[in-house]
């Protein structure tokens, strides 16, 4: 395999050309033949699994860490789902008040809703809302294969079907979009489809804002067996897939590749493809520009997943959205820092 051809290709995948058919770059760097880009795709694809090493440590569990992730159950909701277009239930927690204004609360990559109890607790302190804290697809109680979708966008689907049966119940509230993480990429996703209606304004904690976000921070290799790290990713499948779905082919996209260090008792250790695709924008210039309601992004200072300057340099760049970081905040933190919803309640009173 050449490794320029697979380069250039890549290059132009990942940056969106627009001026080049996908069709004219397989007939220059593959001579136009499908096959030869399928032989090389399926290689790429069939490299083996990234692994993680045994070990019988178990480190010792930081306070905080523990604290930031969302255990306590402190505030009163109830379970509602919702039927989907495929029929699936999409489980939420309920976070009842009389509001005519709801949000809508994503949960991050790996989690679940009830994580989020404490989250949509002082969301509805700060502006009172309705809230509903949602299980992706194949996370939480809500049916569907785990770290799976059907297609890609899927995400997307389920949250535009259970927006629309809320927008017929409250048909003069306000709806906003909240997302952690992996749950604000699902929300730019959103805003992206033009055929859905649109709610009225964004809010997004520490967002995974696209695959080729500049935000990443870039964690240090160790050969210590304690500090494997919590995820890798099988970067030559997606660059295999990736190709294959560019010439319409998705027989593959239901193969892993984000992988988690969890024990195996764990249901949700690995996310397909076609579901990394579906949880945040391809391209963060593309998705941040899509957003044309008020937006607010909060973020830690001390996210250890995304640099929050970053983050707050292509918000500014690409939006007109608003951008707070909050002093000492973790990744997870943040989500629940008393400061956080300071500025929430002011955002959500101009709204």
């Amino acid at each position: 395999m050449k490794n320029f051809k697979i380069h250039a290709f890549l290059t132009f995948l990942f940056l969106g050309s627009t001026s080049v058919s996908a069709q004219s770059m397989l007939d220059l760097y593959f001579g136009g033949n499908k096959d030869s880009l399928t032989n090389d795709a399926t290689k790429l694809i069939h490299i083996p699994e990234p692994t993680f090493k045994p070990t019988d440590q178990q480190p010792e569990p930081d306070p905080a860490l523990i604290a930031d992730m969302g255990f306590e159950q402190l505030y009163k909701s109830e379970i509602r789902s919702f039927t989907v277009r495929d029929n699936k239930q999409i489980s939420t927690y309920r976070f009842p008040n009389r509001s005519e204004n709801t949000i809508v609360l994503i949960h991050g990559v790996g989690s679940s809703a009830y994580l989020y109890n404490k989250t949509a607790g002082l969301l509805q302190e700060a502006t009172p809302a309705e809230i509903y804290a949602i299980d992706l697809r194949g996370h939480g109680q809500s049916e569907g294969n785990s770290g799976d979708v059907d297609y890609i966008n899927q995400y997307v689907d389920d949250l535009a079907d259970i927006i629309k049966i809320i927008r017929k119940e409250k048909a003069n509230g306000k709806i906003i979009i909240a997302g952690h993480s992996m749950g604000g990429g699902v929300a730019l996703r959103y805003v992206m489809e033009k055929q859905y209606e649109q709610p009225d304004g964004f809010l997004l904690f520490a967002p995974l804002i696209g695959h080729n976000s500049p935000a990443f921070q870039q964690g240090q290799a160790s050969e210590n067996i304690a500090e494997e790290p919590f995820m890798k990713i099988h970067i030559e499948r997606i660059i295999g897939l990736t190709m294959l779905n560019e010439i319409g082919n998705h027989d593959y996209d239901s193969l892993p590749v984000l992988f988690f260090n969890l024990p195996e008792a764990v249901p949700l250790r690995k996310y397909s493809y076609r579901a990394n695709k579906s949880m945040t924008p391809d391209d963060y210039v593309a998705g941040l520009k899509a957003v044309n309601k008020p937006m607010l992004v909060v973020m830690g200072s001390e996210d250890e997943v995304f640099s929050s300057e970053a983050t707050k340099k292509v918000i500014f760049e690409n939006s007109n959205g608003e951008f707070q970081i909050i002093d000492k905040a973790s990744h997870n933190g943040v989500k629940h820092n008393a400061q956080s919803f300071i500025f929430i309640k002011d955002w959500f009173s101009k709204l």
